[in-house]
């Protein structure tokens, strides 16, 4: 596996036959050639600094499930959605991810679109596979990290431009037999 495989820029594999009862407790931490892949796979300015803690151990009563917690401190810049600046940001998140071979896992099935609003989006996620027997916690960094992004960085003093007027015609509620009314009028001249 190369560092420049796409979702290979922060791996970190762990054998699940290796890990006990009592579980697994790794430290990760990103260097400087991993801050800049993963910033440049998230498109963003730049991954200033990457860490987490983690605690990877059995699921309790469920035989070859496993359960990942742990917590991920970063510093990120991100583009301000309004100036393009960058805008410097910590992110700070703790997580629990959950484990299961692949033969456990049930596949995900085409809802078509009235079948999905049945689906509890407070419900917990599936759990993701064990591939080879292998979990990649680096992976799940690098995953927890794009879900903990600021989706609208912005930077305090940033506001829209001196003299900015946005197009009223844009901004009005344009009726959708509009240009039929224009072609009615246009015929009767």
């Amino acid at each position: 596996m190369s560092k420049d495989e796409p979702g290979k820029e922060f791996s970190h594999v762990v054998e699940v036959d290796r890990i006990g009862p009592q579980g697994l407790h790794v430290q990760l931490e990103a260097d400087q050639a991993t801050c800049v892949a993963l910033a440049r796979r998230m498109r963003i300015l730049a991954v200033l600094a990457l860490k987490a803690d983690l605690r990877v151990f059995p699921e309790p009563g469920i035989a070859g499930q496993y359960q990942v917690s742990g917590r991920l401190e970063a510093e990120v810049d991100q583009a301000c959605v309004t100036s393009l600046e960058p805008v410097r940001e910590v992110v700070s998140e703790a997580f629990v991810r959950h484990f299961a071979p692949e033969t456990a896992v049930a596949p995900k099935a085409d809802l078509a679109e009235d079948e999905a609003e049945w689906l509890d989006p407070e419900a917990d996620d599936p759990a993701d596979p064990i591939i080879g027997g292998q979990i990649d916690l680096g992976a799940v960094v690098a995953e927890e990290l794009a879900l903990g992004l600021n989706p609208y960085p912005r930077k305090p003093e940033a506001g829209l431009p001196d003299g900015y007027k946005p197009d009223v015609e844009v901004d009005a509620k344009v009726s959708p037999f509009a240009a039929l009314a224009k072609l009615k009028m246009a015929k009767k001249d």
